[in-house]
């Protein structure tokens, strides 16, 4: 269910592990996949096996597919991801921006916000508990790119019904600030309204039930 950004430290990895044989390493909640190269040992490596000339060959093919120095690509043996190539401003998005979570966990999906910068991946889809629909939920999907890691964070808002955001930062100015510290203002279905705070993943309420 979690996608990744372009040229993911996730999709990296795994070209690290074709070319090199080395275990490839996903988001929180992947798993770890060894890939393994089976050939007939070269004529003067008796222990078979990628020679060190075929490993330089490699991480020149890696570099140049990627467009990165040889440091990084080094650093993604290690785990370690590269940046995005793109910004994806601020955003409100119709039907929500995922699919992150599922129709388990939110449904029915009625919209989300997303803003990336080269480092990280934040999107947020509010909707409905499917097996209480009187509770509004907002599901928070975060990726960092450079730590390859992963976390999704679901906050209720019980008795506003199907909750959509209305009104939230946009555009690439903020793409960085909003995933960080930005305010999404939401309406339930009963005309609870409320802020979703990114700094804190809580949700206070302004007008409704629970107001103060």
């Amino acid at each position: 269910m979690l996608r990744a950004e372009p040229r993911s430290a996730a999709v990296a990895a795994i070209v690290v592990a074709a070319a090199l044989g080395f275990a490839g390493c996903g988001g929180a909640g992947d798993t770890t996949t060894t890939v393994a190269t089976h050939r007939a040992a070269p004529s003067g490596n008796a222990s078979g096996g990628i020679s060190s000339q075929e490993k330089r060959a490699a991480t020149r093919r890696l570099q140049k597919e990627l467009g990165v120095s040889k440091k990084k690509v080094a650093g993604l043996k290690k785990g370690r991801g590269l940046p995005a190539t793109s910004i994806r401003p601020a955003q409100i998005v119709p039907g929500g921006p995922g699919p992150f979570f599922s129709s388990d966990t939110i449904y029915p999906v009625t919209n989300g916000w997303e803003a990336s910068d080269h480092r990280t991946y934040t999107a947020v889809d509010a909707g409905a508990n499917p097996a209480d629909p009187s509770v509004g939920e907002l599901g928070i999907f975060r990726q960092d790119h450079i730590k390859v890691t992963q976390s999704q964070k679901v906050v209720n808002v019980p008795g506003a019904g199907a909750v959509r955001i209305v009104r939230a930062p946009t555009g690439r100015a903020v793409a960085t600030s909003a995933q960080r510290s930005g305010n999404l203002e939401f309406v339930g279905r009963t005309g609870v309204r409320g802020v979703l705070h990114l700094s804190s993943d809580a949700v206070t309420i302004i007008h409704g039930r629970g107001a103060t």
